[in-house]
């Protein structure tokens, strides 16, 4: 556990919405190269077109779990995504430790199972039920230590931790 982690611990505030936003946001912008290469390898390998069938669940299969990967693989033990490093941001249990394989897997579980529930929700009841997809960030405003809906459920919270600043080299006179 790093020092700031460890220094930290339960008294860490809360990462705000704004900030919450801006992290996944560039997490998207990240996300969207790592899928990529990622569907492109599964498509060239498998010869996926995108049609109906087996193989479209397969590869809605290997995407969620390229993502299981990513994220569990960045939360637990401490680690961090860049956008987390960049927007100072640290995943935490509730006592203030870090995150363990499977509670980092558990919110990515809750999480993704949210967006999946708003989506089909979306698609086969109303289409204005697509906005289920904000609940779960919306709970950041009601909830006492900020956290979203899915950390709730997962036993998680996202703090704030500044990022130090990367002091400057002196020029070398001659």
């Amino acid at each position: 556990m790093s020092a700031d982690i460890a220094a930290a611990g339960p008294q860490a505030p809360a990462a705000d919405p704004w900030r919450r936003l801006m992290g996944a946001i560039y997490e998207c912008v990240l996300l969207f190269g790592v899928l990529w290469f990622a569907d492109y390898l599964f498509s060239a390998l498998t010869r996926f077109q995108g049609e109906a069938g087996p193989m479209r669940l397969a590869f809605q299969l290997f995407t969620a779990l390229v993502l299981a990967l990513y994220f569990a693989g960045f939360w637990a033990q401490g680690r961090r995504t860049v956008p987390m490093k960049t927007m100072g941001l640290q995943l935490l249990d509730r006592q203030g430790r870090t995150l363990s394989t499977t509670r980092a897997l558990a919110r990515f579980g809750v999480g993704l199972g949210a967006i999946v529930l708003a989506l089909g929700l979306g698609h086969e009841i109303h289409w204005a039920l697509y906005l289920t997809l904000l609940v779960p960030y919306a709970w950041c405003f009601l909830d006492a230590d900020r956290r979203a809906l899915y950390d709730v459920i997962a036993g998680t919270r996202l703090v704030y931790l500044p990022v130090a600043p990367v002091p400057r080299r002196k020029p070398v006179s001659r």
